[in-house]
């Protein structure tokens, strides 16, 4: 479980999954600040991280060798259809198994499975203090 909680400054959230902690905000209308990443950033943030994490594991499953550096993922939100662009660099040229292995994963990832669903906010629950 996640939990939120506002802080002080307008539109600052610490957000806690019990062990970590990350804060939040965003700015509008000249409030608001800069002390963490705005909530689509951390969305996008999630997917980056997943798909990092997936891409280690698939080859490791399938006896892969990866080149020896890390893999720099990066994500774009694309407003205009309600998705992301995924682009991968590498410290080498892939091989086509490599890339193959590598795009399936991607879309495999648990991260974007999820977000390739149709994704429901149930109506909030309030309690009292």
């Amino acid at each position: 479980m996640v939990t939120a909680k506002r802080m002080g400054a307008p539109y600052g959230v610490e957000i806690t999954n019990g062990r970590n902690v990350l804060l939040s905000d965003t700015q509008k209308e000249g409030k608001g600040g800069n002390t963490g990443m705005r909530p689509h950033e951390l969305l996008a943030s999630a997917l980056a991280a997943c798909v990092c994490m997936s891409i280690d594991m698939a080859a490791q499953r399938a006896g892969v060798a990866l080149p020896e550096s890390t893999v720099d993922v990066a994500i774009e939100r694309l407003d205009h259809e309600t998705g992301f662009e995924v682009s991968l660099r590498f410290a080498a040229a892939l091989t086509a198994a490599q890339q193959d292995l590598v795009r399936g994963t991607v879309q495999a990832s648990p991260v974007a499975r999820t977000l390739g669903k149709t994704v429901r906010v149930r109506p909030a629950v309030i309690l009292d203090a």
